[in-house]
């Protein structure tokens, strides 16, 4: 059976690096140069990127606009893709040193940013008060630091969660619990299909991997380090389970839909009934799918032994090393931050804003969707542990091998056994040249 999955990402990244979309103020290219000098006129020009859907960007765009209104002598220029091309086009320009001044950061990529210089450290803003951290909810700051040191303003935050198709799971009449374990979710999803003839699907990725770790008490990167395969090994388990179970969205279908992009997730146009996005992302599936949708707790194994749960930073601003207007940048970050109106503009999309009095002057005039988000994020904290500390640098390519590992498995070509010892083994290997 012909695999798809690798040539389809490979087809997905040459498309977005190829089709940058530039628009705002001044329609810069803002992660395709250097950051700007003041301009003749006296106005000091910014640059900015972040990646998102058509949602995020017009109301990025809005709040762009209204900044520059409040303070005419900053223009800001602003660049915007989707995920998959964004990471690529960042890699490109800052080994040019050609970063935008304001760049919008993942947890993932934080620390292999911060490692190579490439972010400015943002103690000295946040100690002169310039970034305004007083109403933050506890463990913002943290979030976004690297050995002591801020490097990241963290510009919401989410927990995991399962989002599934309501009038789906009601014509089928089963009730989805709070917090499903994995088993579950297994003979709901049969119920479901028997019932309504629709699929379910199982995220392979290693977010799951890493939430399986964590419900063993574990730090998936430290596992593998240490050679300790049990959540590798439940990962795998569970890839095989499902994937063999007729209800189970098959791979082929899996990777024409693209999960990674919100308008084509499965879940969209009911080829599943669930997805297994971070907790903002659910008013955007429930209005590309134009119906509406549950929320419950990420899936846990049965055998949980500790919490999987945490509130991750939606995502980050942070301020490039090489920007010359740093001062300026945290100053955005700031008002962005903290500003009621633009808040109100941006309607939580990137999270629960960080500052709690943003938060609840915002909170009256959100959508339903957007409403449950906030209740549903105020839910889980309670039952969180804390965030596993950044990503490795070897990370991205672990997470590519586990890829390929689990679309095997999906395919049949080899058992959970198998790809549990072909994973630790790689990974040992990749673990130890990012070592020499």
């Amino acid at each position: 059976m012909k695999r798809k999955w690798t040539a389809i990402a490979m087809s997905l990244v040459t498309v977005a690096s190829l089709s940058l979309t530039a628009c705002g103020g001044g329609g810069g290219n803002a992660a395709s140069g250097s950051s700007a000098s003041s301009e003749a006129d006296g106005k000091t020009t910014l640059k900015l990127c972040w990646w998102g859907n058509q949602v995020r960007n017009d109301a990025t765009q809005e709040a762009v606009n209204l900044y520059m209104e409040q303070n005419p002598d900053i223009n800001i220029e602003v660049e915007f893709m989707d995920w998959t091309g964004y990471w690529d086009k960042l890699s490109t320009v800052a080994a040019g040193g050609n970063l935008p001044d304001i760049i919008q950061m993942d947890y993932a990529y934080l620390k292999r940013y911060q490692e190579s210089n490439q972010l400015a450290n943002l103690d000295e803003f946040i100690e002169n008060g310039t970034i305004d951290t007083s109403k933050f909810q506890e463990g913002v700051v943290e979030s976004g630091s690297v050995d002591g040191s801020c490097y990241a303003i963290s510009l919401g935050i989410q927990p995991p969660c399962m989002v599934y198709d309501k009038a789906i799971v009601e014509e089928a009449g089963v009730e989805i619990p709070e917090y499903p374990t994995w088993e579950e979710l297994y003979d709901i999803g049969q119920t479901i299909y028997e019932k309504t003839g629709v699929s379910t699907c199982l995220d392979p990725s290693m977010n799951t991997m890493l939430l399986l770790a964590r419900s063993y008490g574990g730090y998936i990167y430290d596992d593998l380090a240490e050679g300790d395969s049990k959540a590798v090994q439940k990962h795998m388990e569970y890839v095989e389970k499902f994937s063999q179970a007729e209800f189970c969205i098959s791979p082929e279908l899996w990777a024409e839909k693209d999960a990674a992009n919100v308008d084509t997730k499965p879940i969209v146009d009911q080829t599943t009934w669930n997805d297994f996005p971070f907790a903002c992302q659910m008013p955007t599936i429930a209005t590309a799918a134009g119906r509406e949708m549950g929320m419950c707790m990420h899936p846990k194994p049965a055998d949980a032994t500790a919490e999987q749960n945490y509130l991750k930073p939606s995502m980050f601003f942070s301020i490039a090393e090489t920007s010359e207007h740093k001062e300026e940048a945290a100053k955005f970050i700031d008002w962005f931050s903290n500003d009621v109106e633009c808040n109100k503009i941006l309607k939580g999309e990137r999270g629960v804003p960080v500052n709690t009095d943003v938060a609840e002057a915002i909170s009256a005039d959100l959508d339903d969707n957007t409403k449950r988000v906030f209740e549903y994020t105020e839910e889980a904290g309670q039952m969180t542990s804390p965030i596993d500390p950044p990503e490795p640098t070897s990370a991205s390519e672990i997470s590519q091998l586990l890829e390929t590992i689990t679309e095997g498995i999906m395919y049949g070509e080899i058992t959970a056994e198998e790809a549990t010892d072909q994973f630790m083994s790689g990974t040992a290997e990749i673990l130890q040249e990012a070592a020499e």
